[in-house]
């Protein structure tokens, strides 16, 4: 019988170091994701001074319950991550004292229009704008046929409706 006949054959160094390095990617990726996940929560933000007032006044507002991103950030994964990359301009600012004195933010129509046109299953009973005045509990009380065309912003009309007037 041949010396190592009937075991199993050892790993060469260089499959044990793709090995290993898979490992760590799968891990990075992980704590990526979930650093992500975490710092995209209101407690999160309000650890920034400057942030703590625009987050109070949305958890007093009808939007409480939608989480920050579903808002401040475009649909989709892609949105998701293209928001997640802007903040580091944001903490930049933050941790070199250089936070503009009025906090702006651009909405995200699509945002709106995504979760009040029914395409979102996380917000089942959000007003759906896609519905005729009056024809469900969910639909809205007049036509918002000028914002599903885009001829008419959200926020033209519902400019403060995440957040208490001056904070956006």
């Amino acid at each position: 019988m041949a010396p190592n006949e009937g075991q199993p054959a050892k790993a060469s160094k260089a499959q044990r170091t793709v090995f290993i390095g898979l490992i760590v990617i799968v891990v990075l990726i992980a704590a990526a994701y979930a650093g992500m996940h975490y710092t995209s929560r209101p407690q999160f933000c309000t650890s920034c001074h400057e942030i703590a007032p625009q987050v109070a006044s949305w958890q007093t507002g009808p939007h409480k319950d939608v989480e920050c991103l579903s808002c401040h950030a475009a649909p989709g994964n892609l949105g998701y991550i293209v928001r997640k990359l802007s903040s580091y301009k944001e903490l930049y600012l933050h941790f070199t004292n250089q936070v503009p004195a009025t906090l702006a933010w651009t909405p995200h129509i699509d945002a709106c229009l995504y979760c009040h046109s029914g395409k979102d299953s996380a917000y089942p009973n959000a007003k759906n704008i896609t519905l005729a005045p009056g024809s469900a509990p969910n639909a809205p009380p007049i036509s918002h046929q000028p914002m599903i065309s885009g001829n008419v912003s959200c926020i033209s009309c519902h400019g403060n409706v995440g957040h208490s007037s001056g904070s956006k």
